[in-house]
């Protein structure tokens, strides 16, 4: 697959062509220029044709194998970008097996992207009641994810079916809406698509310092990011401001170099979508250049880029550029004197005009807003409702949690008490048992005593009764042997005799 091309679908910008002004008579060339034309376009995109159809193959062999249904769908919406411009039924065909798909297995994210890419395939068509009924289908699935980046993309093709529609206020408040949520995603690519998208309507709202700030900013971007494509859109847009600025200045001196400096952005741009093969970005630039030529008289050069403009655009299916590009042409054809071709360039430019943006068409757009809105409004009221319910639920979850947590408590006091009284039972039977036990002892002890008291009035009795016989004993020693007085008289009386 061209991988610029994957690139641009991502990010989508506002490529435009704005409708030429009055100028004077040339020399009308309108049907060999035409005949010429056909012929170069058919050289210039041989490698294109060729690169799209081998990457359409490619991804039909891959969504043949039997890959995993994730896969197939991102390669159903792949697909679906190679056919874009080249086979409205193959293209239709491959973005209704993606969605399909996604809703049997739930792919919120592949079913996000299949309807923004309806959202591209209606815009391409001018359809922008379908443009926008899918990117506010988009936006939805993607809000639900909270995916930034998704979010953003949605807010920026709103914001162009807005900005085509010359619905500004809305335009600015969706490409805003985008940039906030490209810059919470840190998305430098789709921060450079909002800031264009801005610099783009503020350019149409004659805000001119602030439209140059905004495309700068994004032009910076994208060389930083090394984006071809975005650098090429940026010189598309910048090159519109200058343009528009050169209808306000005060001399031909400096009308003419701004408008020379359109030119110059113009073609930088074209150069850049030539190597891309980013055909409806082509066309719009021979479209802008044509435009452009005109203002500066050079009316052969301009009517050459108009042809190659309304011929690509015829191919591709790429309203938006027709209805510019045969307004250019009706103006050319009226400053040549060909009055009848111009009525009839004129009448086509209508024709385009009026299927692009008709009452019909604005009341589609404020329905599919109103419809998104009401869905908004519905999806709050069915999250509060929701959301009530989950609080009422998350009420009585915690009332019965903590009549759960009173059971629990007075159960497990309970328990407590129980234990705690079995435990004072069985100390009261402890107690009681070891009581009597030391009653027992006592009872012993006092026995005891008693039993050695016994004793001790036996020993006693005993000892009285030995030390009264020894009295009795020496009373009865004592009266038969002599007495000391006795015993020293017979001593003295030996003595005596001795001498």
């Amino acid at each position: 697959m061209n991988i610029a091309s994957k690139m641009y679908r991502q990010n989508r910008q506002i490529n435009f062509i704005f409708a030429p002004v009055n100028a004077t008579p040339a020399p009308r060339m309108k049907q060999k220029t035409i005949t010429c034309l056909f012929s170069a376009i058919f050289l210039l995109y041989p490698q294109f044709s060729f690169s799209q159809k081998n990457a359409a193959d490619s991804l039909g062999a891959f969504i043949a194998s039997g890959a995993d249904d994730t896969s197939r769908v991102k390669a159903y919406n792949n697909l679906f970008l190679e056919y874009e411009f080249l086979d409205n039924a193959k293209a239709k065909e491959a973005l209704d097996s993606a969605l399909n798909l996604s809703k049997k297995i739930n792919f919120k994210k592949g079913e996000a992207k299949t309807y923004k890419l309806f959202g591209f395939f209606a815009e391409d068509k001018g359809n922008y009641p379908e443009a926008l009924k899918n990117y506010f289908a988009s936006l939805k699935i993607y809000l639900e994810m909270g995916d930034n980046h998704g979010i953003g993309a949605s807010y920026n093709g709103i914001g162009t079916i807005y900005f085509f529609q010359k619905n500004f206020p809305e335009a600015l408040k969706y490409y805003n809406e985008g940039l906030k949520y490209f810059t919470a995603a840190n998305d430098k690519s789709g921060i450079s698509t909002s800031y264009n998208n801005l610099g783009n309507t503020y350019s149409s709202q004659l805000k001119y310092d602030e439209a140059r700030k905004n495309l700068m900013a994004s032009l910076q971007i994208d060389k930083e990011l090394g984006n071809e494509r975005g650098v090429a859109y940026s010189y598309n847009n910048i090159g519109i401001l200058y343009d528009n600025e050169a209808e306000i200045q005060s001399t031909e001196k400096a009308r003419y170099e701004k408008l020379d400096e359109a030119l110059k952005n113009h073609y930088a741009s074209l150069q850049l979508k030539e190597k891309l093969y980013d055909q409806a970005g082509v066309a719009s630039s021979y479209g802008n250049i044509g435009r452009i030529l005109i203002k500066k008289k050079e009316y052969a050069r301009s009517r050459e880029c108009i042809d190659k403009a309304i011929a690509l655009s015829l191919k591709i299916g790429y309203r938006s550029c027709l209805k510019n590009s045969y307004n250019s042409l009706s103006t050319l054809d009226s400053i040549a004197g060909d009055y009848k071709a111009s009525l009839q360039d004129y009448k086509l430019f209508i024709t385009y005009r009026d299927s692009l943006d008709n009452e019909e068409t604005r009341k589609k757009t404020i329905q599919s807003q109103l419809s998104y809105d009401f869905e908004k409004k519905a999806a709050v009221a069915d999250a509060e409702h929701k959301k009530e319910l989950e609080n009422q639920e998350a009420l009585a979850e915690e009332k019965s949690r903590k009549q759960k947590l009173i059971l629990l408590f007075v159960g497990g006091s309970l328990l407590l008490v129980l234990f705690f009284a079995a435990f004072v039972f069985r100390s009261l039977r402890i107690t009681r048992k070891q009581k009597d036990l030391i009653e027992r002892q006592k009872d012993l002890v006092e026995r005891q005593k008693l039993e050695v008291e016994k004793q001790k009035l036996l020993v006693e009795e005993h000892q009285k009764e030995i030390i009264d016989s020894f009295m009795y004993a020496r009373r009865i020693q004592r009266s038969l042997l002599p007495s000391d007085s006795y015993i020293e008289r017979a001593m003295s009386r030996l003595k005596k005799k001795k001498e």
